[in-house]
This record gives structure tokens, sequence and C-alpha cells, in this order.
């Protein structure tokens, strides 16, 4: 089984890709009972799939020359599908295999809503084919399972130059931390490191740059590492920058013959909400700048 994404968050949610292998039938076809769901941390399980499934045998080898026939119907298997069967290194007759059954196989999709107070921590898969008394598990049954994650700032500490952050999972939590400065040619260089959190652990990071985030679950939440969450500013990047001159600079609305004139100062402004640049950073007239811009949505408030 292939789970997407493996790592995730309360309140979204994770799709279970299940290859049901018919290509070993000859003479007789199979309709067995299918069980897929999915066991919580706290041993709750969600039910997604329980059905009987039927399968046809392969139609017999006709030695007979003939023009060559379709037997299958197309499958549109997603490329992270296939990644995850191709995972690791592997002969050229098992590829040939992996490649077969997967073509062959009938391909089912779940979807599993994690709800908003999910208990954080492992889910792990259920997979039950019943045929004749019989149970036949998940081949990768030892992989089939996903994680719920959540990782906060705790607190800031602004004369040590630390930042506390506590993974909230009972199980480990990879995450990265990214530490950005602008060098004296306006450029932006970057630091980065990655490790693991332990379970239910609070970690002392250096904040000592002033731009250091935390990023975890496969860097898709970002947690800034500042004293209060900062309001950060950008451009709305549906609207088109015309530059005439330096001193002329127009932007331009989609489907609309609507334009805006920006004074040097709105300019400079444009340039400089880029998603980093924070709210409580701006002067006094910046400030005012800005309220007029968002008044005409051509800048806008987000939280990273």
């Amino acid at each position: 089984m292939s789970i997407f994404p493996k790592r995730t968050i309360q309140g979204t949610t994770v799709t279970i890709h299940w290859n049901f292998n018919t290509a070993h039938l000859k003479d007789k076809h199979l309709c067995p009972l299918v069980k897929i769901g999915v066991k919580d941390p706290n041993g709750n399980i969600t039910m997604l799939f329980e059905n009987h499934v039927v399968a046809f045998p392969e139609e017999n080898e006709n030695k007979e020359v003939v023009p060559q026939k379709l037997k299958y119907l197309n499958k549109n298997t997603p490329l992270l599908v296939l990644a995850a069967y191709l995972e690791g290194a592997c002969k050229r007759e098992k590829l040939v295999e992996i490649l077969t059954n997967i073509q062959a196989g009938r391909h089912y999709y779940f979807t599993y809503n994690v709800p908003d107070n999910a208990p954080l921590g492992k889910y792990t898969l259920v997979s039950e084919v019943h045929n004749n008394g019989n149970i036949k598990y998940s081949k990768t049954h030892l992989d089939d399972h996903f994680w719920v994650e959540k990782v906060s700032l705790i607190n800031v500490k602004k004369e040590e130059k630390t930042a506390m952050v506590y993974n909230h999972s009972e199980e480990k939590t990879p995450v990265k931390i990214v530490r950005y400065f602008i060098n004296s040619e306006g450029c932006m260089k970057t630091e980065m490191e990655a490790f693991e959190m332990s379970p239910n652990e609070t970690k002392s990071l250096s904040i000592s740059t002033g731009n250091t985030f935390l990023l975890y679950n496969e860097e898709r939440e970002i947690v800034p590492l500042l004293e209060e969450k900062p309001i950060h500013l950008i451009k709305n990047h549906e609207i088109l920058l015309v530059s005439k001159s330096p001193e002329l600079n127009y932007l331009m609305k989609k489907d609309t013959d609507e334009a805006f004139s920006l004074t040097s100062e709105a300019k400079e402004l444009w340039d400089k909400a880029d998603g980093l640049l924070t709210k409580n950073s701006l002067s006094k007239k910046e400030l005012e700048i800005f309220k007029e811009m968002e008044a005409e949505g051509l800048i806008k408030q987000v939280r990273l």
C-alpha cells in the first residue's frame, strides 16, 4: 500500500492507495471481502472500505498467431505510487514483476480525513482480504503507517537569543531549522540544519541571526521563531508591475483596465513586500502607504 503524505497535521486529508493484484488468477474467479481502515494511536479504527471485490482469471493463452489485443484498461497510476513501488534497489526481474503487477492489478484510492482534534502520533493502516476463512494481509504492512505531527514555539528569550520549541507527539518528529541573512550585496544567504526531535521533547534553539524559522511536516509547516507571531506582507502576485522608467511605475490588474501609478515610496514598499517583510517593521510613513495599497488589494497580510 502507499500513503500520501506520510507525515501530516490535524485537519488535513491523507490518500491511501491499495493494489488488488489479480495477475495470479487461473481458471477461477475470486470474490473476497476486503477491509481497509485506519487505526489511530489510541487504538480506535475508522473503516474506509468494507466490501466484496470480484476479480476474473486471465484469458487463456492462444498459441495461434493473432493480432495483439488489449488485456487491461489503462491504469492512470500516479507517479508517487510508482515511486513508492520502486523504492530501494531491485533486480531487473523484480522490476519487471513490479511493473507487470501495477498494470495487471486493480488500483483503489481512499481518503482519510484527519480530525481537527486528532491524537498525535503514528497511524496504522488496516488491510485485510478475507477469503474462505483465511486472511491475507498487505505485503507492505511494516511500512503501512503515517504520522500526525505538531511542533510549536513555547517562548523566546531575547537576552539569550534562544527559542524554546516543543514536539507534542509521542513519536520522533523530523524538523529543519533555516536561518537567513542579507549580505552586503543584497543577496539572501541561508544556514540550515535538520534533525529529529524526540517524543514530547522541549528543545532550545539559537536565533542569533534574528531571522530563524522551524520547518516540519515534510517542510510544509513553517514556524517563525519570533517572540510574537508576526504578520507578513506580500505583494499581490496577480498584479503586473509595468516600469516605464525608474520614476514611472504602474500596477496593472488582470481582466480590467484599472491601473495604479506608484510614488517612489509606494514602489519601494512594493519591492520590499516579499512575504518575509513584517508589518511591525514598517515606519509610520510606510504604514500609511501600506494601508492605502492594502485597501486597493495591492499588498496583502499573511501569516506563515
